[in-house]
């Protein structure tokens, strides 16, 4: 797919002082089994370099820490382009990109050794009170972040996805003690990944990911147990609407909605 499918321009930020550049050679237990770079991984690099800049900008996840709150990520759109391998070496550019409502908002580029587009994204973070589980006003945080406004690398809002009626599969899962992150609760990549196990085997099989969006509802945390659900939505199963749902009390932890393209 050519990345011009993907990107409207990001109005000059890559030439912006507050642009946050990480350079990455992709580990073995980084591919899936077949040599590509997992949407996973991805997801992790994104959110390190994210995490990198943050402490650099004074509004690390430690630093809102030592006042009681904490960042958390409430929605993300990634679009892929291209898949690398074990030891190719990507870039990560990434750069907060203003607000939206509660939400402070970071986009991200990744790209080859050789400037090959590889995926873009946009994410929406809240701080919450780690007290009142709250979310906080995001201004006086997203001041500190310094944010290139209008700079989206994606076109798209990030807005809220509908829910799941009518699933097809479902997969359970149960919260294992190396699934809890720093603040707590599942770390975000665990939802991710109970999402893409919950798809056919068969579909997995014969796809890659291009397109993945998903928003984060609610907290989950050890011995949890997770139902994940999924339907597809056109004729030739490669749009699938997703849910993940605790099964004791059928909260509802986040809602997805993956694209794939087929593959030899």
């Amino acid at each position: 797919m050519d990345s011009g499918d993907l990107l409207q321009p990001a109005n000059g930020a890559a030439g912006d002082t507050n642009v946050w550049r990480e350079d990455y050679r992709i580990r073995s237990y980084e591919v899936d089994c077949r040599n590509r770079l997992s949407i996973l991984s991805m997801f992790s690099y994104m959110q390190e370099a994210a995490s990198r800049h943050a402490a650099a900008l004074g509004v690390s996840i430690h630093q809102l820490l030592a006042d009681n709150y904490t960042w958390l990520l409430s929605r993300l759109k990634i679009k892929i382009a291209a898949s690398p391998g074990w030891n190719d070496q990507i870039r990560i550019n990434t750069w907060p990109s203003g607000t939206q409502q509660l939400f402070a908002l970071r986009d991200f580029k990744m790209t080859g050794a050789d400037n090959q587009f590889i995926a873009a994204a946009i994410s929406a973070w809240l701080v919450i009170d780690l007290q009142k589980r709250r979310p906080m006003r995001i201004a006086p945080f997203a001041e500190r972040l310094r944010p290139i406004e209008d700079s989206h690398i994606l076109t798209e809002r990030l807005d809220k996805l509908p829910a799941l009626s009518d699933p097809v599969h479902e997969k359970s899962f149960v919260v294992r003690y190396s699934d809890i992150d720093i603040n707590q609760h599942v770390n975000n990549v665990k939802l991710v990944e109970w999402i893409i196990e919950g798809l056919p085997a068969a579909m997995l099989n014969s796809a890659a990911p291009s397109e993945l969006e998903i928003n984060f509802l609610a907290e989950a945390f050890h011995e949890d147990q997770i139902l994940a659900t999924c339907s597809p939505l056109d004729p030739d199963s490669t749009i699938f609407h997703h849910r993940l749902t605790r099964q004791q009390d059928g909260r509802e932890l986040a809602r997805a909605i993956t694209k794939w393209r087929k593959v030899d």
